[in-house]
């Protein structure tokens, strides 16, 4: 049970009754007793002020018990260094990653640095030279050159050179788009791993020190299979968006990430999850708009908890169904338990609403 801080109105008067109760010898000789309760008196605003900064200290104890403890301590307090202390560095705001696609009407060769813009607003560079020959496409690595979700884009996304480059006839991003761009990590979220360092030291290799080392990179999903590609191997399966596959140039990312931690002589490889979409027919007793939307608002988080490897339960979706939109729904499709093996995960796919009979 915490501590109860007094107000300053208690302390002021903690402070009147013990003066009351002290007597002090004037120069006469006459014995005096100071009231600081008589109005506009000097021992009055001693004991208004004796009570305002009694409260700003106890104030000040009380902040600096709770940057003792993990739990409580703030983001400019202590927080950084428990941190420190258990080697729980926070995620930095990070830079989208991915492949750009070159077409050439003509031989050219694309400097590395070259910058490229989708709308004007951000901006993306070529991490190496290239040279492609007339009629050919070529692939590149780019990053955005700002940190934070702006970056992120979807495959097939057109894009443009910021200085025109004479031979290149267009330029894209790749299926796999741009991903990985994020914000400076939240601050319960690197709370939250500092305190699974408490709870978990570092054990030279777990189960846990891998999944540490995988979320202190930017992953929000992540499995680690024994045995991935046999004896005294780990497959370390990850992803940094719920529902999205890493791409390549992530997949190498976290690699080193994770060996920069790693045993010396761990074996691990870290993996893509391969998102598997899951289509559905679904015959709604009462076939609304609202009870589409209902129905596909509780599914899609149902499957992206569901984790790598699942088995997807037919009984488990036909009570997601009920919960939504209660009635007498059909779960006409899928009509049996499907277990998806690793590094396969599941995400709603495509939805058929069957007409009521």
């Amino acid at each position: 049970m915490s501590a109860q801080i007094p107000t300053p109105q208690t302390l002021a008067q903690r402070f009147i009754t013990a003066l009351a109760g002290q007597q002090f010898q004037a120069q006469d000789g006459t014995i005096v007793t100071l009231d600081a309760t008589a109005p506009a008196t000097f021992e009055q605003v001693l004991a208004v002020l004796h009570g305002l900064s009694d409260y700003e200290l106890y104030l000040f104890v009380r902040d600096c018990l709770l940057e003792i403890i993990v739990t409580t301590a703030t983001e400019n307090g202590k927080l950084p260094d428990h941190a420190l202390m258990w080697r729980t560095p926070r995620n930095p705001a990070t830079a989208a990653v991915g492949m750009v696609v070159f077409t050439a009407s003509a031989s050219v060769t694309i400097p590395a640095g070259t910058l490229l813009t989708s709308d004007g607003s951000v901006q993306w560079a070529t991490n190496a030279a290239l040279t492609i020959a007339a009629g050919a496409t070529a692939t590149v690595d780019a990053t955005c050159t700002t940190t934070g979700t702006a970056g992120n884009l979807l495959g097939g996304t057109g894009l443009t050179l910021l200085s025109p480059i004479a031979g290149v006839s267009s330029v894209a991003v790749d299926a796999n788009g741009f991903a990985g761009g994020a914000a400076i990590e939240g601050v319960e979220s690197w709370r939250a791993r500092i305190i699974a360092s408490v709870r978990t030291p570092p054990g030279s290799g777990t189960v846990a020190d891998y999944t540490k080392w995988a979320t202190g990179g930017g992953a929000v999903l992540v499995d680690v299979v024994k045995g991935w590609l046999g004896i005294g191997t780990v497959g370390v399966i990850f992803e940094l968006v719920l529902g999205v596959a890493p791409t390549a140039a992530q997949v190498a990312q976290m690699q080193s990430v994770i060996a920069a931690s790693a045993p010396v002589r761990s074996n691990f490889t870290a993996v893509a999850t391969v998102v598997v979409p899951q289509d559905l027919t679904i015959k709604l007793a009462s076939d609304t708009a609202a009870n589409r939307a209902a129905v596909t608002n509780a599914l899609s988080p149902y499957y992206l908890g569901l984790g790598v490897a699942p088995l997807i339960s037919v009984e488990a979706l036909q009570a997601k169904i009920y919960a939504a939109a209660p009635g007498s729904n059909v779960l006409v499709s899928p009509a049996a338990d499907l277990q998806l093996a690793a590094p396969q995960r599941a995400v709603l796919g495509t939805i058929t609403w069957a007409a009521a009979s």
